[in-house]
């Protein structure tokens, strides 16, 4: 993001899955006219409030709940309908669900607010959920929600490689990570 932005620019940052919420506080570091859209659950987005050093309107909370069909696609949807269609983002980074069922989605809807010229970055491209954090060993219910084949694919990679890279609308410009929109 610093190779294709000047820290002075006033850019819109999305990110999709903020964990605890440090690539958010470099970004805004940064890019200090930035505009900065955090997706997570409510939960995530309410401990990140409390312990960031910084309170202001650069920073717009998008939170769910931890409904089973609930993610960050309803309130992106929202934002959809709020902008009527209208692009906003310069830059996505995708660090949330590492699911084909939330993620896929999540790129397309993030597309939609895309400008052109634009960016999407997507984390953990050879991550499975088998011996991460949720493998079902750990996580039992997880082996409820998910066949085997889901829990041993690499489903970001599959968004990446399927969705992301098939899409001649989009230049990829890291490996694997970061891409380019370059048109509608």
């Amino acid at each position: 993001i610093e190779k294709v932005f000047d820290s002075k620019e006033s850019i819109k940052y999305a990110e999709f899955g903020i964990y605890k919420g440090a690539t958010a506080l470099k970004v805004h570091e940064l890019f200090p006219n930035s505009e900065i859209h955090l997706f997570d659950f409510e939960k995530t987005l309410n401990a990140f409030k409390k312990n960031v050093p910084i309170i202001d309107n650069r920073i717009r909370y998008f939170s769910n709940t931890q409904k089973y069909n609930d993610s960050y696609n309803w309130s992106l949807i929202k934002l959809i309908e709020e902008r009527n269609n209208k692009p906003l983002f310069d830059y996505c980074f995708f660090d949330g669900a590492h699911t084909v069922a939330i993620d896929a989605l999540n790129f397309f809807l993030a597309d939609k607010l895309l400008k052109v010229g634009g960016y999407v970055d997507f984390d953990d491209y050879n991550w499975k959920i088998r011996g991460s954090s949720l493998d079902p060993d750990l996580v039992p219910e997880i082996a409820v929600q998910y066949t085997d084949e889901q829990i041993d694919s690499q489903q970001v990679k599959m968004i990446v490689d399927l969705l992301v890279k098939t899409d001649n609308r989009y230049k990829e410009i890291v490996p694997n990570k970061i891409f380019k929109k370059i048109s509608n």
